[in-house]
């Protein structure tokens, strides 16, 4: 009769471990999680899936809009801004807001919701914003703050001292001053500081590819000149003026000597502290920087993407 009891006892004790007990049963193969689609990791993604969205809504209302009126997309209200108005109004900041020209952001704002338009977009002065999207130029004003991404069809001019802490994008170019933080940015050219994509360094023709890999520390010296991967622990320093024809990477963390020439990526488990007039990258070949800390001296060229697991700056010297 004892023993009944004990099995009964358990029995109840067990019975919510059974779906959890059915898992460790099961394949791993069957248990990983549902796949992203390729889109979700493009950088402009957040920006198509919200554009594609409202373009769809204001088909569906099919009637000049001459006013400020607000619409709802999704259950959620949606402030449209006619071509005419090329003043947001202070509403902009705790609804989402369309625009179907040009727009000005007031000042010292603090923007809770998505702003588009299909013009250029200008930012005010000492405010944050959540998300922002601009069909041709998106200029973000000194001391802006990004949250969550910001995106261009055409180009993205950042002022001094702005703080981008998600994604920012641009189908061409992004020109940021100093000094600025970072955590994402993609395009074909970015220029940091003053900077000007101009004539890079180049290896003559008989140059053999060799990659270099070791166990330990590399300092380059000055003006290398190499065609082939540098792969270090610990730490991988460039000496000044170097012309490196392919990828750096490192287990702890990289130095690059000012006026460098980097064609392929750069990759760091530490950080990244590049010298002023460096030059990353080529508009043929982007490449990424990547790396927990990444440090910028301006003017520098990078062609491909920046991304800084926990800070990233652009600052003069």
């Amino acid at each position: 009769m004892l023993a009944l009891l004990i099995a009964a006892t358990l029995m109840v004790f067990a019975l919510p471990f059974i779906p959890t007990a059915g898992l460790f049963l099961r394949r791993r193969d069957v248990l990983g999680p549902p796949p992203l689609s390729e889109a979700a990791y493009a950088p402009d993604h957040f920006a198509r899936s919200l554009i594609t969205k409202l373009r769809a809504r204001l088909v569906l209302i099919a009637q000049p809009v001459t006013a400020v009126a607000e619409y709802r997309v999704d259950g959620e209200p949606l402030l449209v801004v006619p071509a005419s108005l090329r003043r947001a109004p202070r509403e902009c900041a705790n609804t989402m807001s369309y625009a179907f020209g040009d727009l000005a952001l007031p000042g010292s704002l603090s923007c809770h919701k998505e702003v588009a338009c299909e013009g250029s977009l200008h930012t005010g002065e000492d405010a944050t914003y959540r998300a922002l999207y601009a069909a041709d130029i998106l200029h973000l004003r000194w001391n802006s703050t990004i949250i969550r991404w910001c995106h261009a069809d055409g180009h993205i001019e950042v002022e001094g001292n702005c703080r981008i802490l998600g994604r920012a994008s641009a189908n061409k170019t992004i020109k940021i001053d100093a000094p600025c933080e970072f955590m994402s940015m993609t395009a074909p050219t970015i220029l940091a500081g003053y900077a000007q994509s101009g004539a890079r360094g180049t290896l003559p023709r008989g140059v053999a590819c060799v990659d270099t890999v070791a166990r330990e520390p590399i300092t380059l010296v000055p003006g290398t000149k190499q065609r082939g991967s540098v792969k270090a622990r610990r730490l991988l320093e460039v000496g000044v003026g170097s012309v490196i024809e392919g990828a750096l990477v490192c287990e702890g963390d990289i130095v690059i000597g000012a006026r460098c020439v980097i064609w392929g990526p750069i990759v760091a488990e530490g950080r990244i502290r590049m010298g002023e007039g460096c030059e990353i990258g080529s508009p043929e070949a982007p490449a990424s920087v990547v790396a927990e800390d990444i440090e910028i001296l301006a003017p520098a060229v990078i062609h491909g993407a920046l991304h800084a697991g926990r800070h990233g700056i652009i600052k003069y010297k």
